[in-house]
């Protein structure tokens, strides 16, 4: 289904801003964000712990999205993130990615655009509202991944490592597949690093949606308001002409 006409436009005022932006510079003045992690190919730096002691999934992890609209903040909401998109749940999953532990910011870009073009398909819409989604990924630096990180993750001595894996595979079944709880401590032993660790958690959120809990945006949930306003005033402002016509 084709977004309501008000969406559209903002989306489409959005990548005219985006332009505007480009051009607004001379060459030699863009500013150079190449140098800076979350920028371009720049990686953000991993959530790190002190001397002793390793990044590990907290053994209550919470899974919250924002849904399309909050992936590049302030921007997207503008660029008119509905909360009906067709690729919904590829942002669930994305704010997931971010959240988990261990997991890298480009793999989770990476991870959306791939889930994004395999459900939007041939519809040209619902690849017009990812693609900029995509775009506002690659220019919003580390902070939404930071704060997704410093969610996700704590610190356990090395020699305890394994023990808080298993302890966050376990609390994850116990909630969502109470009936693979056993499966935990072999999980655990194979997810050996970080890597394998953020993997297997990006397996098993996709594999159970539910774990995600999705939130209303404050600011989405105005906006939505205010639109459904002018839609509402348009409508009384159209009755009111038909009527005058139908009086003459």
């Amino acid at each position: 289904s084709k977004p309501p006409p008000a969406t559209s436009m903002m989306r489409s005022l959005a990548a005219i801003a985006l332009c505007l932006l480009g051009t607004a510079f001379a060459e030699e003045d863009m500013p150079d964000f190449s140098n800076m992690p979350g920028f371009g190919d720049k990686p953000c730096p991993n959530f790190r712990c002190s001397l002793g002691y390793t990044p590990v999934q907290k053994s209550r992890s919470k899974f919250v999205s924002k849904g399309c609209s909050k992936m590049g903040g302030g921007m997207m909401m503008m660029a008119g993130g509905d909360g009906d998109e067709k690729y919904a749940a590829c942002c669930d999953q994305w704010h997931a990615c971010y959240q988990t532990c261990g997991a890298s910011k480009k793999s989770c870009d990476d991870g959306f655009k791939t889930c994004s073009e395999r459900i939007c398909g041939g519809d040209a819409d619902c690849k017009k509202g990812a693609d900029m989604n995509s775009m506002m990924l690659g220019m919003g630096g580390c902070g939404l991944y930071d704060q997704g990180q410093y969610a996700g993750c704590e610190c356990a001595k090395k020699s305890n490592v394994e023990e808080k894996r298993a302890a966050a595979i376990r609390g994850f079944y116990n909630k969502w597949s109470p009936e693979n709880v056993d499966k935990a401590d072999a999980l655990a032993k194979k997810a050996d690093s970080n890597g394998k660790m953020a993997a297997l958690f990006r397996k098993l959120v996709t594999k159970y949606p539910k774990s995600i809990r999705i939130e209303v945006d404050d600011e989405m949930k105005m906006y939505q308001d205010m639109m459904n306003k002018a839609k509402e005033e348009k409508g009384d402002d159209d009755s009111d002409g038909s009527d005058e016509h139908d009086e003459f």
